[in-house]
């Protein structure tokens, strides 16, 4: 296999876990080219000093500017043809990856989602309103970009059901070339979903993928309120500037 895997990691006070989460991953990519860039969103501990004894391209922001910036910030870094985005928090076994990659590899998909409500998939503890919010997130960005995105753009996206299983996911696989297409302007945790919308904006084949997740490994620092809230902005934002670009472009057309 000739191309090389970026591993980006957004992280913040993290330094408890990312020597090992570097580590497994190291092993689980042993197979493929590979670098692993981690982010440190302004932490306060030693994440930095820990990512980088431990073999990884360390990146610091100086102050903490969200995940959304992290994860751009590491994309903007990375060299490889192949970008996986994976939490620091312990949450994600990395030795699913390279089953998740599998169907970028092989141009069977343009993006793959890691979801842990998927057939297949395993998760240790169940936090019921985590898992409620999921689900509710996923359907309503099934929702949009199957049937609100075609209408707004005036059907230049296809109308058909993309189903996302897990739309807040962190772990998600796309290929450098079409990470480039994605006109991203979120910071926060917003940008999972973000990342779903450009995809089905540009048509690429959107996969879902089984995952093992560790609902115990922390703390979520995700709102659900505030953050289900701030997604449902961006989205509908967003929908109301393509409709806007399109009108605009037909009318200079005339």
């Amino acid at each position: 296999m000739n191309e090389k895997v970026s591993v980006i990691i957004p992280a913040k006070d993290e330094a408890n876990c990312i020597g090992e989460l570097i580590a497994r991953t190291k092993i689980s990519l042993a197979k493929h080219k590979v670098e692993i860039i981690v982010v440190d969103d302004g932490s306060k501990d030693n994440t930095k000093e820990i990512a980088s004894s431990s073999g990884a391209i360390a990146i610091s922001h100086v102050k903490t500017l969200g995940k959304g910036a992290a994860m751009k910030t590491g994309a903007s870094a990375a060299s490889g043809d192949i970008l996986v985005f994976l939490d620091g928090d312990g949450a994600h076994n990395p030795e699913d990856i390279p089953n998740v990659i599998t169907p970028v590899l092989q141009n069977r998909a343009d993006l793959v989602i890691g979801s842990r409500n998927f057939r297949g998939s395993r998760t240790l503890g169940s936090y019921l309103p985590r898992r409620i919010t999921n689900k509710l997130a996923s359907l309503v960005t099934s929702i949009i970009i199957s049937f609100l995105l075609p209408l707004t753009t005036w059907f230049k996206c296809p109308m058909k059901w993309i189903g996302i299983a897990d739309a807040e996911c962190g772990f998600k696989v796309v290929s450098r070339e079409k990470w480039r297409q994605f006109d991203l302007v979120s910071q926060g945790f917003e940008i999972e979903s973000e990342i779903i919308y450009e995809a089905a904006k540009n048509k690429l084949t959107i996969h879902n993928a089984p995952i093992s997740c560790n609902w115990n490994s922390k703390v979520s620092r995700l709102s659900i309120v505030r953050d289900g809230l701030q997604t449902l902005r961006l989205l509908f934002s967003k929908l109301i500037t393509d409709m806007g670009e399109r009108q605009g472009n037909q009318s200079k057309s005339k």
